[in-house]
């Protein structure tokens, strides 16, 4: 049923993982912690769809919002390498993007949530996300809900099309094609935004445990559209790009990828970026309540997430992104290690994932 490595100091973390099948708690999954680029847990198990297929090595998943992290990585490189520049207006990169109110508007704002623009005002479906046009053309005439930098909501699904197009304007390449190009490819990872036809049957199905939820009537961050799981699992959303959610990978990438990045803050490898840009990008921006998820989330000037409690670990100094249904990744840079968890049984709520937080647990009380 488990596959994978594991030190042997970490077998009873590797017993709760496997658990985790035998409760039926998971269906198919991936856990990994990497330190300087070699395992000290690398399991998968698990099915991966309907057919009773196992989950194998390379299998991937949706990660939904743990996407972010992983395309903020990319943002903190363009940062390094001069091309973007958090203080510079957003309209400096986007010229159509300074109508509407919104010439104000910083790099920094959207990238930690500050920008005014984290829902769209318009009814959308779930189509329209696969329709990069559209989306770009509603935000430029949208007017932000609040003056930049006053207030702090998660822009849950308008911010990687807001990035995105920054991104394009600069260098020509999408999101999903630099993922490729600066991580995937250069350090053999399996991570797509937009994942290749060739890779598809590595996908693994989502399924849903389903609660009843009050939606709001009101268009908010997470309701326009609302979460529509059978429309994940077709090959539309698979090869799209729609950034805010839609990459696919596995733990085993995602960790690897926080291992490197925290590897060139803490030992300076230089491997993906500096030092003195690691820095930069993870200063703290206002520490505030975040009225979309009600929550004194604290978000780095790129938008990586700071001191998220036991989701990401023992120690405050931790940084990442988590994802709706579970998936996540981050970085310790006290104990110089990057983690990730995958998964494609999705757990709706908003709420801390108790799946990981019950494995760190165990792993931080071994480790120290």
């Amino acid at each position: 049923m488990i596959n994978g490595y594991c030190e042997e100091k970490y077998i009873p973390v590797r017993k709760i993982f496997e658990d985790y099948f035998l409760k039926q708690e998971e269906i198919g999954a991936s856990f990994a912690i990497y330190k300087e680029g070699k395992p000290l847990i690398d399991l998968y198990g698990g099915f991966k769809n309907k057919n009773n297929k196992n989950w194998q090595e390379n299998t991937i998943v949706n990660v939904f919002s743990a996407t972010k992290g992983i395309y903020e990585i990319i943002i903190s490189i363009l940062i390094d390498q001069n091309i973007l520049d958090l203080e510079k207006s957003v309209s400096y990169y986007w010229e159509a993007f300074k109508q509407s109110n919104k010439r104000e508007i910083k790099l920094k704002h959207i990238l930690s949530h500050q920008s005014g623009l984290y829902r769209f005002k318009e009814k959308i479906v779930q189509e329209d996300l696969l329709d990069w046009n559209k989306i770009i053309n509603i935000l430029e005439n949208q007017e932000p809900d609040h003056l930049c930098g006053e207030k702090t909501y998660y822009h849950a699904k308008t911010h990687g099309f807001l990035i995105g197009e920054i991104v394009k304007r600069t260098t020509k390449k999408s999101l999903g094609e630099l993922i490729s190009e600066l991580l995937s490819n250069k350090l053999g990872l399996d991570f797509f935004i937009g994942t290749p036809k060739n890779q598809l049957s590595n996908i693994a199905f989502l399924y849903e445990d389903r609660t009843e939820t009050k939606i709001s009537s009101e268009f908010n961050a997470f309701n326009n559209p609302q979460h529509e799981i059978n429309f994940y699992n077709k090959e539309k959303w698979q090869t799209a790009e729609v950034p805010s959610i839609n990459g696919h990978g596995n733990a085993r990438s995602i960790a690897k990828i926080y291992d490197i990045f925290v590897n060139d803050l803490i030992l300076q490898k230089n491997i993906l970026l500096s030092k003195l840009s690691i820095k930069k990008c993870l200063t703290e921006n206002d520490n505030r309540i975040d009225e979309s998820l009600m929550l004194p989330i604290r978000w780095s000037q790129v938008g990586l997430i700071l001191r998220g409690g036991w989701l990401f670990g023992k120690n405050k100094e931790s940084f990442g992104h988590n994802g709706w249904g579970g998936s996540l990744g981050f970085a310790d840079p006290i104990l110089g290690i990057g983690v990730a968890y995958t998964t494609n049984k999705i757990n709706p709520t908003m709420e801390s994932d108790q799946r990981i937080i019950n494995l760190l647990k165990k792993f931080y009380k071994i480790y120290n």
